[in-house]
């Protein structure tokens, strides 16, 4: 019976404490990993990994199409667009804005057969490489307010490649961050141990928590405070998996754009038990 891939998701309550860090450093520290950046708002794996696009495809989302000569301005899509993408002023025809899902409702309540969907460009998915390592990046077009449809787009691809990989999730607590966690079968999740650091920890673990993904805790930067983030994984019902201090070298290496674990075995070390950790949860 093959083995099924093993998909581990970094992620964070908050931006700052290290994510993509961890994330470069486990594909540097197991060899045969494929990477996901899936911050596509600001990915910046690539930089880390020193990875270089060699092919890309576009992801397009559904526009929707008002035909004037069909349109009588009735209303009727504009009160079933649940997002507001649709603005009628007065008799004008409805006009569509950026707010838009493409989910396709205001087509099917038409009474007038006046709106048809186009493909509108919203991002899109490069395939990198550095040395044996294989970077699957997604890219947000700038003025898109909508990340959804082109995470999904970049996991659908990585995850058709039926690879053992790790997800570099976009930071924060918001529908971002549960796209790109929703296939994983363990997320990491990194803090510091500052106020904010636990406070945002708090809503991560809740979010995994009603996702029902196993998780553990890689604390960054642990000597610089004193939050009990012990307390609040026992809440949880998980664990600090990894403390790592700071690190001089460690920020430098950052700095240059390495990733850690290839200046300091703390780090390589640190990768490889979370990596056994998340086989063990996946049954492996």
């Amino acid at each position: 019976m093959p083995i099924k891939p093993l998909t581990v998701a970094i992620a964070s309550g908050k931006g700052g404490t290290g994510k993509s860090c961890v994330a470069a450093s486990l594909m540097v520290s197991v060899p045969g990993l494929m990477a996901v950046d899936a911050d596509v708002e600001e990915p910046n794996l690539s930089i880390l990994l020193g990875a270089e696009p060699y092919a890309s495809s576009l992801v397009e989302t559904l526009w929707p199409v008002i035909d004037s000569d069909k349109c009588d301005r009735c209303g009727e899509c504009v009160r079933a667009c649940r997002f507001g993408a649709l603005y009628m002023f007065g008799k004008a025809f409805p006009t569509p804005n950026d707010l838009c899902h493409g989910c396709g409702v205001c087509s099917m309540v038409c009474p007038g057969d006046a709106i048809s969907e186009t493909g509108r460009p919203v991002g899109e998915i490069r395939l990198c490489r550095a040395g044996g390592m294989t970077l699957f990046e997604g890219r947000l077009n700038v003025g898109m307010p909508n990340p959804i449809p082109v995470i999904k787009a970049t996991l659908d691809a990585a995850l058709a490649e039926g690879r053992d990989m790790v997800i570099d999730c976009p930071p924060g607590t918001s529908c971002p961050m549960v796209a790109a966690v929703r296939e994983a079968d363990m997320v990491v999740l990194v803090t510091e141990p500052t106020p904010f650091g636990i406070a945002d920890l708090d809503l991560a673990l809740q979010v995994v928590t009603d996702l029902k993904k196993p998780s553990v805790i890689v604390v960054n930067r642990a000597d610089l405070g004193d939050s009990d983030i012990d307390a609040l994984a026992g809440k949880y019902g998980t664990r600090v998996e990894v403390r790592l201090p700071f690190s001089r070298a460690v920020a430098e290496s950052y700095a240059r754009g390495k990733p850690p674990a290839s200046v300091d075995y703390q780090w390589k070390e640190a990768m490889i038990a979370i990596w056994e950790t998340a086989k063990k949860a996946a049954g492996r």
